[in-house]
């Protein structure tokens, strides 16, 4: 040990936190923690202080906690809590001077336990710490959808390993823990300040939102210039979906979704909405028409909510309302006995009657036929969906331009995906619109990408017609 950072009695720090960062620096290269100790104020005043070993005393009976619940007669899982203290008395005590700096006056080195190894020194509590690079790269991270165990494996490549990092897994995955305590209790406040901060730089961003009467959030709609632009654009088609819940708070994500010249999705706005009742659909749709300039779409394609139905009908009346094949077909399987489930040529003859019969009378009497084959005729689910076959049933609709947006079954189930790529569950509402922004930002890039090929490449043309 180097005599020139060693405690000796007499030596003196301008301030409490020279003293603890010294003391913490002799301790790392001597191999042992540091526990910050008692201390006496005098007229709000530090008038001496003591840093222990991580070692010092003994765990007093008050530090078990119980891990019964005598009133609920429940019994939780035991975990027993190892023993880290052994009665070391080294330590140093410094006290407050004259001059207002802090002398060491006691100094007691030997310790009572055996110190760290070398390799073990970056494990010590005392000298480990989130580093502001720790900090940063765990925000981009999560921002590119990569979770903190991830990110701290990309910290030890970059750091060179796991010693250089200064933290643990565990520390990181705290830090990241304490982070979303401290915004808990101004979550949604940020999140609507960020809008605001957003519609102030661009007048073309729109949002609204409604909290109630203890202040708390309950809905909120935004959609930015480029959601408006596209509208304009492509707005005679919209797929709705409300299938998403992506924060902590259990308030289900809502994107208005259309097709692109490319037949890409596309983000017309968004909405975080606290239920799925009829009133909170009214005001959702609402919004969405106020944000558009009162245009409202040709044709918007939902799931079968009965909320949902009403709302549209109320604010979108001139707009016709079709439901998604997706939503339907995905639930037949668990709609129909086991025999019939595990039948391959079921699901082929009912795709093929869904999709591809051409007239009413072709789907009727085809449905008609799959009933009787595979003895369905009373089966209550397929029935309430043939009465509302006008609603779902491409052929029913052959007078409206769809743009692939209800044939192609893949479409909600293709945006459901493209989210939940980048927003998880649990997610405090501060992290969602991280995530979120970074979807967007993917989206429009994919765009843009798809518009270079179609300015530099041709279509190979399949027949001898001419255009």
């Amino acid at each position: 040990m180097s005599a020139a950072i060693k405690p000796t009695v007499g030596m003196e720090f301008p301030d409490l936190s020279s003293v603890e960062k010294f003391y913490k620096k002799y301790a790392h290269d001597a191999r042992f923690g540091v526990r910050i100790g008692q201390y006496k104020k005098v007229d709000d005043v530090v008038v001496w202080k003591r840093f222990y070993c991580q070692r010092e005393g003994f765990r007093s009976e008050g530090e078990k906690k119980s891990t019964e619940n005598p009133l609920l007669d429940i019994k939780k899982r035991k975990y027993d809590q190892k023993l880290s203290r052994c009665g070391c008395d080294a330590m140093i005590c410094v006290v407050r001077t004259k001059e207002n700096t802090y002398r060491i006056n006691q100094f007691q080195p030997t310790h009572s336990h055996q110190l760290s190894s070398p390799s073990k020194k970056h494990l010590i509590r005392s000298n480990r710490k989130v580093s502001e690079k720790a900090k940063t790269t765990l925000f981009d991270c999560h921002k590119s959808s990569i979770d903190t165990s991830l990110a701290y494996r990309y910290l030890r490549v970059s750091d060179g390993g796991f010693e250089n990092v200064g933290c643990t897994l565990r520390d990181l995955q705290n830090y990241h823990a304490s982070f979303r305590s401290s915004i808990k209790c101004s979550d949604a406040q940020l999140f609507v300040d960020n809008l605001a901060r957003k519609n102030s730089i661009n007048s073309g961003f729109y949002f609204d939102y409604v909290i109630d009467e203890k202040g708390r959030l309950v809905h909120v709609f935004w959609a930015d210039n480029t959601c408006r632009k596209n509208y304009a654009v492509f707005g005679d088609l919209i797929s709705f979906d409300a299938t998403y819940s992506t924060n902590q708070y259990n308030m289900i994500f809502t994107p208005f979704t259309g097709i692109n010249h490319h037949s890409g999705c596309v983000l017309f706005g968004a909405a975080l909405i606290s239920n799925e009742k009829i009133d909170s659909y009214k005001w959702l749709f609402s919004t969405f028409l106020k944000a558009m300039g009162g245009a409202a779409p040709r044709l918007i394609i939902t799931d079968e909510d009965p909320s949902m139905k009403v709302a549209i009908a109320d604010v979108f009346p001139s707009s016709k309302h079709r439901l998604c094949l997706w939503h339907i077909l995905k639930k037949l399987p668990e709609k129909v006995g086991p025999d019939v489930r595990e039948n391959p040529v079921f699901y082929k003859r009912v795709n093929s009657c869904v999709y591809s019969s051409e007239t009413c009378e072709e789907f009727e009497e085809e449905w008609a036929s799959i009933m009787v084959d595979f003895n369905l005729e009373g089966n209550e689910w397929l029935a309430s969906r043939y009465r509302i076959r006008e609603s779902w049933i491409p052929a029913y609709f052959r007078d409206i331009f769809l743009s692939g947006i209800l044939r192609t079954t893949s479409r909600s189930e293709s945006t459901n995906s493209f989210f939940n790529h980048f927003i998880g569950f649990k997610h405090a509402l501060v992290e969602f619109w991280i995530r979120f922004d970074t979807a967007m930002e993917e989206q429009r890039e994919k765009e843009l990408r798809d518009d270079n090929n179609s300015l530099h490449t041709s279509p190979v043309l399949k027949t001898e017609w001419s255009i």
